[in-house]
């Protein structure tokens, strides 16, 4: 399928590779800029405590089983059935987190549901709905825990994430309100194709919005995994921060993130933390918390997801094999 050839091509495309270079140009512009002591930096990260960094490895990729269960929740709300558990959509979520860190637009999330199409036959369209859904979701909460940070003992420097964070959620709710008044009046005036691609991604959306307490707690519970792997690097680091400051810094990275600006975020977010955090701390503290991070957040995800690919091929080809063996 092309959206398929589509990923796979830009996973080693040379303009994913030329924003990858641009992300870090920014950032190393930036440390110099900024009059970073790069060595200082650098030794600070290096004594990172361990077993701090690797409990931060393991909160942050706890997360993604959970998000894994919730999406499927969100499927099965929309309609769909036949699906895989969900520990087998564990993989294609991480597939998902890791295009989108090398890949522009967040093409990651249509990703994921051509790969639920491959894995189930799954409608495509209304995967796609469950997505915009999921990311709806995540939106409220992470506003929400923000929300939380400014009303704790921490409120300066805030700028304007917070109005950022409202602003976009209230964008998303008023798709959301259109979605429900004009799709059906919208479907009547396309043709027969389009209006079905339509409702299917209607209902993907809309559909989704079922049995909200138990996926209101599975997001709660993701974001806070989120949060947790930032306080650990910071523990790690040994760095005494206000754990409200902590936590409005975790939900600017998420807002960040979720700016289809450069693939991940690369340049835009390592800024921003440290920026954040250069409130509270020195510069070479603030960068090594945002680049110990980022090697979590961004470049593991590279790593596992490529991976994770990989074994999917060949386990694709293995089958293959086995069915051409058969038919002999």
């Amino acid at each position: 399928m092309s959206t398929e050839l589509s990923i796979k091509r830009r996973f080693l495309n040379l303009r994913t590779f030329i924003s990858f270079a641009l992300g870090l140009a920014f950032i190393l512009f930036l440390l110099l800029r900024l009059d970073v002591d790069m060595r200082a930096t650098y030794e600070r990260i290096r004594s990172a405590h361990p077993l701090l960094y690797l409990l931060a490895f393991v909160v942050y990729y706890a997360s993604f089983p959970l998000r894994a269960w919730r999406w499927h929740l969100l499927l099965e709300n929309a309609g769909e059935r036949q699906l895989p558990s969900a520990w087998r959509l564990t993989p294609i979520m991480l597939i998902n987190w890791s295009a989108n860190t090398v890949v522009y637009a967040r093409l990651g999330d249509a990703y994921r549901a051509y790969l639920l199409r491959e894995e189930s036959g799954a409608s495509f369209t209304r995967a796609v709905g469950t997505v915009v859904a999921e990311r709806m979701m995540d939106l409220a909460v992470v506003v929400g825990l923000m929300m939380v940070a400014l009303t704790g003992a921490w409120r300066g420097g805030a700028g304007a994430l917070p109005f950022l964070g409202i602003g976009l959620l209230a964008l998303l709710g008023l798709f959301l309100l259109l979605m429900a008044r004009l799709g059906p009046w919208l479907a009547q005036k396309l043709p027969a194709r389009l209006s079905h691609i339509l409702a299917s991604f209607r209902q993907g959306v809309l559909g989704s919005f079922r049995r909200l307490p138990l996926i209101a707690l599975l997001s709660v519970a993701i974001w806070l995994l989120e949060t947790g792997r930032f306080f650990l690097v910071a523990a790690a680091l040994d760095l005494q921060v206000s754990p409200m400051l902590l936590l409005f810094t975790a939900q600017a990275i998420a807002l960040l993130v979720a700016l289809p600006l450069t693939p991940g975020g690369i340049g835009i977010v390592e800024p921003g933390v440290a920026g954040i955090l250069m409130l509270v701390l020195s510069r070479e503290e603030a960068w090594s918390v945002a680049i110990l991070d980022r090697t979590i957040s961004y470049l593991s995800l590279i790593a596992v997801g490529l991976v994770i690919l990989l074994l999917r091929e060949v386990l694709r080809l293995r089958a293959a094999s086995r069915a051409r063996e058969e038919n002999r």
